[in-house]
């Protein structure tokens, strides 16, 4: 698994708390600090949760190639949707889960709030929900760009964003309606609605425990003896009540849930988990990467090349070898796996980004090139990926190509909610392009856009009244 540091619009206020924690914490150490969480992005759990939870988001009537699911880097068990068709699973919740269907149990209770519209408009809120925010994509790479000031790759702790989460309490009328919604979606798509009920009487026992010592999800979703007796009723009455998971769906699910046991867990449990003598696929890719986190980088090498041999056309083993290789400073070696990785899967932009990340590394002017071109295809699939518009002012700048360099800067700082720096950026990034070309065109508009923002003449550069 490799992972990359990535911006999607959440909060700004969040990114500010979070910048202030941001060298102290490095998850490939797993040297998070208590109540730390940060939103992480990899695209091999992505894309398992896009296909496998299609059926379900389309049954729910919700635009499920605009549907975004944030992975938030914690232990506690806790779901939550949020605006804009955002919605939030913590690792913990994935890996606590026992089959597939308990997971997308949880996930069609959300598209219930979803669809219904149960988000709380606090002002808080709305600003988290207008305003960017850098969003760290990593269980790996994040550790060489910890240390950050600016917070491209925002850690996220106890900060505002994450309080809002809490504020996210649905009332009972608003439960028991997102639970019959979610049922409804699961039988619709031909899935059993048997996975929620089992969450619900795996951790039905919370209910007893005080506010401090439940699980997030049964804070801000309270749990009832009467709501798991009227879901229960109503799931079982479903016709496809009795169905299973399918055979490749497990096989999925089991190696998302390894690789999160191996990237987040501490290696010795992961050790204990997958033991040696447990020689499935799942169990050799977390002890890879256990290995690979002890520091053992040879050993992990070596192991990942058998995985390798059996599955060449893997493309996230390319992608561990190539984050391994990057990660330890030999750029040239990483090259040619993440390469890999983008040709198995081209429309993958979180691997592009790698390799543009690993192509400005070498040093290189040819390897710089490149690095443009796949930082800017990356970008038509994830234009507010913040990262990818730091790595490309990089690229540039090794190219002698300072205006464009302003540009994309002006664009990161944009997508990272600085928009005084993005102001100034494209302020800059003006003066290198003519008032015709479209580059001057986008310097322009971000400078007006920033500028209202700012409450700024963008003319005159005065501030002037905000209403009341």
């Amino acid at each position: 698994m490799h992972v990359n540091p990535s911006q999607t619009a959440f909060a700004r206020r969040a990114l500010k708390a979070a910048a202030a924690i941001a060298a102290g914490i490095a998850l490939l150490a797993v040297s998070t600090v208590a109540h730390a969480q940060s939103v992480i992005r990899d695209t091999e759990i992505e894309q398992f949760l896009h296909k496998r939870t299609r059926p379900i988001l389309d049954a729910a009537g919700l635009e499920a190639d605009k549907v975004q699911y944030l992975l938030v880097a914690s232990d506690d068990l806790n779901a939550f949707a949020t605006f804009r068709l955002r919605m939030g699973l913590n690792t913990g919740l994935i890996l606590e889960a026992n089959t597939p269907n308990e997971l997308f149990g949880v996930i069609a209770h959300e598209t219930g709030h979803l669809s219904g519209g149960h988000m709380m408009r606090t002002d808080e809120i709305e600003r988290a929900a207008r305003a960017p925010m850098a969003v760290a994509l990593g269980l790996g790479i994040i550790a060489a760009m910890a240390g950050s000031p600016d917070g491209a790759m925002a850690i996220i702790g106890s900060s505002p964003t994450f309080g809002t989460m809490n504020a996210l309490r649905y009332m009972q009328t608003q439960e028991s309606a997102a639970d019959i919604a979610g049922l409804k979606a699961l039988e619709k798509a031909g899935m059993s609605g048997r996975g929620l009920v089992d969450f619900f009487y795996n951790f039905r026992n919370v209910e007893t425990f005080s506010n401090a010592e439940r699980y997030g999800f049964f804070r801000t979703h309270p749990l009832s003896r009467e709501r798991i007796q009227t879901i229960t009723r109503l799931a079982q009455q479903q016709t496809h009540y009795k169905e299973v998971d399918p055979p490749e769906v497990v096989a999925e699910f089991k190696i998302v849930q390894a690789k999160l046991a191996g990237f987040m867990e501490d290696p010795v449990k992961t050790f204990r988990d997958y033991p040696e003598s447990d020689t499935s696929y799942p169990a050799r890719y977390a002890r890879v990467i256990a290995t690979y986190k002890q520091g053992n980088w040879d050993k992990a090498l070596v192991d990942l090349d058998v995985l390798l041999a059996e599955q060449p056309d893997n493309p996230y083993l390319h992608e561990l070898k190539g984050q391994i290789y990057f990660e330890t400073g030999r750029a040239t070696l990483a090259k040619p796996e993440h390469l890999k990785s983008v040709q198995l899967m081209p429309q993958a932009p979180l691997l592009r980004v790698n390799l543009g990340q690993t192509l400005i590394a070498t040093g290189e002017r040819e390897d710089a090139t490149q690095a443009v071109f796949h930082l800017r295809e990356s970008l038509k699939y994830e234009a507010d990926n913040s990262f990818a518009w730091r790595q490309l002012a990089q690229a540039y700048d090794a190219l002698n190509e300072p205006g464009m360099a302003r540009l994309a800067t002006a664009e990161e700082q944009f997508y990272n909610g600085n928009y005084e720096g993005a102001r100034t950026s494209a302020v800059w990034a003006q003066k290198y392009f003519e008032a015709t070309t479209p580059e001057y065109r986008r310097a322009r508009d971000l400078v007006m856009v920033t500028s209202s923002e700012m409450g700024i003449n963008p003319v005159e550069g005065e501030t002037r009244r905000r209403r009341p």
